[in-house]
């Protein structure tokens, strides 16, 4: 009756991270938000944001809605393992998409951006929450 032991249920969940971004204060224009999206990287810091995805050290959501208070987000992918050292909400903000990036909020469980958290996926969980307050007018160090 227990040849197996005991063993977690299967699930259809892919392996990655998820959460809710809260933006506090206002947005800016909506023509400087060329592009939304959360990144998270397996070095910190990172050297830049196309360098680490070309590289792989580096995966991102989907493109995220413009002028939401709360956002809910995931980074999913089958073959997604192993640590992320930095988590970062990244805007793009001008006319030349492989530059103009800057870091509006970055994970953090002490709350200061300067010491960002990691996520350890392990072989292949799903993490949650991983949740990221944005700010487009306090913003945290910039790492590129």
């Amino acid at each position: 009756a227990c040849e197996h032991g005991l063993s977690p249920e299967a699930t259809d969940v892919d392996p990655g991270f998820g959460g809710t971004l809260t933006v506090t204060g206002d947005w800016p224009p909506a023509d400087s938000v060329r592009d939304f999206r959360v990144v998270a990287f397996r070095n910190y810091p990172p050297e830049d944001i196309l360098s680490e995805v070309i590289n792989g050290s580096a995966v991102f959501s989907d493109e995220l809605p413009y002028g939401e208070d709360r956002i809910e987000y995931a980074i999913q992918d089958e073959s997604l393992e192993g640590s992320f050292a930095y988590i970062v909400v990244a805007q793009n903000f001008g006319e030349d998409p492989f530059q103009d990036w800057r870091a509006v909020g970055v994970y953090t469980l002490t709350g200061d951006v300067n010491a960002p958290s990691a996520v350890d996926l392990g072989s292949g969980t799903f993490f949650t929450p991983v949740d990221i307050t944005v700010n487009f007018y306090d913003l945290p160090p910039q790492p590129f």
